[in-house]
């Protein structure tokens, strides 16, 4: 469902006991807040939306939700980042990298683009704990800046795919969406499968020679192409004669409790000799 949606239907009238916890799509979010109003809310969306998908998070604490203001827990925080300050760096040995320094970071809780100007310090990550993450609309200003179309999920299993893919198809865009773990799947095979969808990816390498000024961007199409996978040729490759056939076959079941004994005989049919 929709936010506005969401908050017109399911949250009027109930604002100080749940919320909108996540804005993750156009037609997504997460609610947050007391445990018998989302289980009230569950059930409503179960008897007058049954179409409408559902998933319950296994969390113990209510987080972007009023609950937040209880236990002192904005004062601890900002006591334990107090010494964060947050503010662009100004020298560049304080750097570990000068070109990762000039990236352009988007954030989900202002929903946009991160300028200088915008400290990123503990009231920043008090706000990141008490208020709405704004997932949607970071992602949807990448697409309308068409800053990334490739993206690659840090997390022990890729749940933001589908919410990135609908923040994209306002912008008729495609993205590449690549996860680094899954779920009850070997570690090894999912990153480096994801390594190798990055290394075919035109688009990774456009990106890279652009943003190094190696490649202008309207010289892109004369130097990329979409190259077709390898044609893998699944035909049988093993040649065998008649003799090698029967003998093979001959010496694998050298007696049978039934039939007896297997014959060596010039037929690749298999002929038996009974015990």
């Amino acid at each position: 469902m929709r936010e506005e949606e969401v908050k017109e239907k399911l949250l009027k009238g109930i604002e100080h006991l749940a919320c909108i916890a996540v804005v993750n799509s156009p037609r997504s979010v997460t609610l947050s807040g007391d445990e018998k109003t989302i289980d009230d809310l569950e059930q409503m969306l179960s008897t007058f939306h049954p179409n409408v998908f559902k998933a319950r998070l296994r969390i113990e604490n209510a987080f972007h939700s009023y609950q937040m203001d209880r236990f002192d827990v904005e004062k601890e925080l900002l006591s334990s980042l107090s010494d964060i300050r947050g503010l662009p760096l100004k020298d560049p040995k304080q750097m570990f990298n000068q070109k990762c320094a000039e990236a352009r970071l988007y954030s989900s809780v202002i929903g946009g683009e991160l300028s200088d100007k915008i400290p990123v310090d503990a009231h920043y990550w008090w706000t990141n704990v008490r208020h709405a993450v704004r997932f949607r609309d970071a992602v949807a200003s990448i697409a309308q800046n068409n800053d990334a179309t490739i993206f690659l999920e840090l997390s022990p299993h890729p749940v933001l795919a589908t919410s990135i893919r609908e923040c994209y198809e306002s912008a008729n865009q495609q993205p590449l969406i690549l996860p680094t773990l899954k779920r009850k799947e070997n570690e090894q095979i999912t990153i480096l499968t994801s390594l190798a969808q990055l290394t075919i990816s035109p688009d990774i390498w456009q990106q890279y020679f652009r943003t190094r000024n190696i490649l202008s961007s309207n010289e892109d199409e004369a130097y990329f192409d979409d190259f077709p996978l390898y044609a893998f040729q699944l035909s049988s490759c093993w040649y065998e004669s008649k003799e090698s056939v029967i003998k093979r076959l001959a010496n694998r079941i050298q007696t049978h409790p039934l039939l007896g004994v297997r014959q060596l005989s010039g037929q690749t049919t298999a002929t038996w000799r009974s015990l």
